[in-house]
């Protein structure tokens, strides 16, 4: 690792783990989804047993008028406004998880998306991090990458689907995964199936 925080890791054939929005509000705030807690138990498991894994952290920092916001004609109630307690990382994530490496780093590990107001973004592969470097563009090319997270019909299949239309090799981790619905998430997990995503 570097104190740079330009720098984007050289991976090659190690895994890239992606972290999608494991926020206080898609675990027990206003759009609480089912399996989120025993989701994060599995996600931070798993980072904690694969020490060489690199782990990006993507999440939702919307503007308090954002498009998807019932009050602007969307669909959602109000969430993960930018600098909330909704839109902070899980705790866990900060002391359960053993190297600091793999920990959130605001300087260039988390991607943010959603944040304009009038563009709705549940793929996180155009996320940005602080140094303006989409999560996509730090990505090597034809990656293996592992995809966790919430939610499954949502965020975690728009990211998948991004990831595979640009040639990389995904795998989900089924038990690292929260959702709206279970059948959305079932129809979603037979999405990614379809897509060429692997389950884990």
């Amino acid at each position: 690792m570097t104190s740079n925080d330009n720098f984007i890791p050289e991976i090659g054939n190690r895994t890239i783990h992606i972290v999608i929005d494991v926020l206080n509000d898609f675990i027990s705030g206003s759009m609480a989804c089912l399996h989120a807690k025993e989701a994060i138990s599995k996600i931070t498991e798993r980072i904690n047993s694969h020490p060489n894994e690199e782990v990006l952290f993507v999440c939702d920092a919307h503007p308090s008028n954002h498009i998807s916001f019932l009050e602007q004609g969307g669909n959602w109630p109000p969430h993960c406004v930018k600098h909330s307690f909704g839109q902070q990382i899980d705790l866990a994530f900060y002391t359960c998880i053993s190297l600091p490496a793999q920990r959130p780093r605001i300087s260039n590990n988390i991607f943010e998306k959603g944040t304009h107001s009038d563009y709705e973004e549940y793929s996180g592969y155009n996320a940005l991090n602080t140094n303006g470097i989409t999560l996509g563009d730090t990505l090597p090319k034809k990656q293996h990458i592992l995809v966790s997270g919430i939610a499954t019909e949502f965020c975690i299949l728009e990211t998948v689907k991004d990831l595979i239309q640009n040639n990389h090799q995904v795998e989900v981790l089924h038990e690292g995964l929260a959702y709206v619905t279970l059948e959305g998430h079932k129809q979603a997990m037979a999405q990614m199936r379809e897509l060429g995503a692997k389950i884990v």
